[in-house]
């Protein structure tokens, strides 16, 4: 977590060096990202990076958690506009992701977050911040008619539904696929989470 100098500095500057953070990390393993460059593209000295930071690993998981952060409130946001279809919402999110511009800062953060080493993602959090994220989606579970025993399932899901969309968005990558190669491979994926797999002994 950054040092409590980084969340003194106005929104703006804030975003400004996650932006720089994002840039720097999302085509490359941290192995290979060096202080000087970040405070290089920030016209900065290295002690400024030190006041804010305490080394470039913290940077890295406070670049993937805000990122992680942004998209699944997206996702989220999606399901919204379907409130009573609920994967139709993740697939329009998905058939978003498809179209966006690979030069964009949207695009470069997906990209951070699909890389398979990325797993700050899916740490869980505890923030007080995210309340507003998890009564929405009990909220959609509810409407969908899914059944959760306990909050804490449905959190469970939640992280399993995001790894489902990030599982997806690899895969969009790797193969090269079309938006609607992306959209059509979910569908399966949809598929069988609500008919599940049919074996041929019970066929």
């Amino acid at each position: 977590m950054p040092k409590e100098t980084f969340f003194n500095i106005s929104k703006e500057k804030q975003q400004w060096i996650l932006e720089i953070l994002l840039d720097k990390f999302y085509d490359q393993h941290i192995s290979q990202v060096k202080v000087s460059e970040i405070v290089e593209a920030m016209g900065m000295s290295r002690g400024a990076f030190y006041k804010y930071f305490q080394d470039l690993e913290d940077a890295y998981t406070f670049t993937v958690r805000n990122y992680s952060n942004q998209v699944h409130g997206d996702i989220i946001a999606s399901i919204n506009r379907n409130r009573d279809h609920f994967f139709l919402g993740i697939e329009e999110y998905l058939a978003w992701c498809g179209q966006l511009s690979k030069d964009s800062s949207y695009w470069r953060s997906i990209k951070l977050l699909t890389r398979a080493n990325d797993l700050g993602s899916a740490k869980r959090s505890n923030d007080q911040g995210d309340t507003s994220m998890v009564e929405q989606w009990l909220d959609l579970l509810k409407i969908n008619q899914i059944v959760m025993a306990t909050t804490e399932e449905a959190i469970s899901f939640l992280y399993f539904v995001m790894a489902l969309v990030m599982n997806s968005l690899t895969d969009y990558m790797i193969n090269q696929w079309t938006a609607e190669e992306l959209v059509e491979d979910f569908r399966y994926k949809v598929k069988w989470l609500e008919i599940g797999v049919k074996s041929k002994a019970n066929s």
